[in-house]
């Protein structure tokens, strides 16, 4: 479980302010699956009741996969990229849903994330986001530990 507080995100629309969203891409996308988040993220922006703050995943594999965090972590960044270039907005939140405790490697699973939130960034050229990992209490707990241990 994970607590944290948000700023209202503030645009120069005019708009009234709506309610802080997120919306949920999947682990990997063709050109296809990639067109549909597009429609969907342009469908949140135009609500004027949602102020679209970020974007999530849900982490289903091994903490050691590398390749893979960064695979989708950089599909995470270039939508994000693709808000800022169609819409002007900069989406500054990225959850990531563990969805299988990561067994001691809560460590790793964070280094890798960093490691490719700052390749995916540079590639880019965008503002870090701020990440949240959304997971039981118990997991987030031990990789608190394991990160002061290291």
């Amino acid at each position: 479980m994970s607590f944290q507080l948000h700023r209202r995100n503030h645009r120069s629309t005019g708009r009234r302010l709506g309610q802080n969203t997120l919306v949920h891409v999947p682990v990997q996308a063709d050109a296809e699956t990639r067109r549909a988040i597009g429609r969907e993220l342009a469908e949140v922006i135009e609500q004027p009741n949602l102020a679209l703050v970020g974007l999530c995943y849900t982490h289903m594999g091994d903490a050691a996969d590398r390749r893979g965090i960064g695979a989708t972590i950089d599909l995470v960044i270039s939508l994000m990229e693709q808000v800022r270039r169609e819409h002007g907005l900069i989406l500054c939140e990225l959850v990531i849903e563990i969805a299988h405790r990561p067994a001691g490697h809560e460590a790793d699973l964070i280094e890798s994330v960093d490691e490719a939130l700052d390749a995916a960034c540079a590639v880019y050229r965008f503002p870090r986001p701020s990440v949240t990992f959304m997971t039981k209490p118990a997991v987030l707990a031990e990789a608190c530990a394991a990160q002061r241990a290291g």
